[in-house]
């Protein structure tokens, strides 16, 4: 081991060799070597899959205590949401950044590939580093120009149709494995340029990637939960530019790199969307309906909001009641019941008139002489 890093290299290195002997083709054989890279890494997505469904489980909690607080944007309330949250992630035990690790670690497999890529003889032909550097020496010294980025490639392509000659140099190259970069009209191990005439193939390679790579993101968000923060994000502008700044960042380094880093970015989008979807079927969301949501926001003590009154335009015809309306008219139905006893009370002593209403005809001069006498 000549460095730390072959604790990595050596590994990717002998299994990119070993694809290669099983299938005798270069793009073959990076498609063999990303299917088992995302084999290996599989538990990391099943793990990120059900961190997906624990929060999913949680949706309702997390609605409970984000209205529990709506409407108060303080600081100090916003704080308290947050503890809250926390607590309840705690005592569920969930994390909420349990999800990130296949994220993570996709960046150093690409960072390992790459130098596996850019340093077959080492990793892949397994020839140790002094013999490289012997046979970069001897091909320098015969004449020979070798590009600074791919100086391993262009001595296998220098070497590979006669091996036999540079055995002295390297003994290890008798049973070593020499890859074959070419595929059609591709060779893997060159940097992808801009050029039409004559038109290089190789820019298909970053353009196909930044294709299925914006296809493989739209895909994965179907299948993959999001809480309605989230969701929200994703609308916003910054998350859009972010979605094309990915793939747009990818076929950049794509013209840096040998166009076999291409070729594995596009088959790991399609074998990581296809994960996805079947991690989805298999470990399937939760689903919840809206009596789950108030149960959890009476769980969390969540007060309903009463609506607010409705401003009563009318004119206030009295300080000292509240409703003038009901006043008035229990009022009137007093006033009707008085004159209704007292129209009972005429009737009883004789002095109703025909309507009922009106009050007792006067008595007459004659009539008040006969009372007179009578009561005399």
């Amino acid at each position: 081991m000549e460095s730390i890093f072959d604790i990595l290299y050596i590994p990717m290195g002998y299994l990119l060799r070993l694809a290669y002997s099983l299938t005798d083709n270069y793009l073959l054989a990076i498609l063999l070597f990303t299917l088992v890279m995302e084999i290996v890494l599989s538990p990391f997505g099943i793990k990120q899959q059900k961190n997906q469904v624990k929060q999913a489980s949680l949706a309702p909690k997390i609605a409970a205590i984000r209205k529990k607080y709506a409407g108060r944007n303080d600081q100090a309330t916003q704080q308290k949401m947050q503890n809250e949250l926390m607590d309840m992630y705690k005592q569920e035990n969930y994390n909420p950044a349990g999800g990130c690790g296949t994220l993570l670690i996709q960046f150093p497999i690409i960072i390992c590939l790459y130098n596996v890529v850019i340093n077959p003889l080492r990793y892949i032909c397994n020839v140790p580093k002094a013999e490289v550097e012997a046979l970069k020496t001897f091909l320098t010294e015969s004449g020979v120009t070798l590009d600074i980025r791919n100086q391993e490639i262009g001595i296998i392509n220098h070497i590979r149709d006669n091996v036999q000659s540079f055995t002295s140099i390297a003994p290890s190259l008798e049973t070593a494995v020499i890859p074959d970069f070419t595929v059609g009209p591709f060779d893997l191990s060159q940097i992808p340029e801009i050029s039409f005439s004559p038109f290089n193939w190789l820019m298909l390679i970053p353009v196909v990637t930044f294709v299925v790579m914006i296809l493989s993101q739209k895909i994965t968000q179907k299948f993959t939960y999001q809480s309605p923060e989230t969701a929200d994000a994703q609308n916003n502008a910054s998350m859009k530019i972010m979605m094309w700044t990915m793939p747009l960042l990818s076929v950049y380094i794509e013209f840096q790199m040998a166009a076999a880093i291409g070729v594995y970015w596009i088959f790991r989008s399609v074998i990581s969307t296809l994960q996805r979807i079947i991690f989805s079927k298999l470990i399937p969301v939760p689903k919840f309906t809206e009596e789950d949501f108030k149960a959890a926001e009476r769980e969390a003590n969540v007060k309903e909001k009463k609506p607010a009154k409705k401003e009563n335009k009318a004119p206030v015809r009295s300080l000292h009641h509240i409703d003038d309306e009901e006043y008035i008219a229990r009022q009137e139905e007093k006033a009707k019941a008085l004159e209704a006893e007292e129209a009972a009370a005429r009737a009883a002593a004789g002095e109703t008139t025909e309507s009922g209403n009106e009050k007792a005809a006067p008595i007459k001069n004659d009539d008040k002489s006969a009372y007179k006498n009578k009561k005399d």
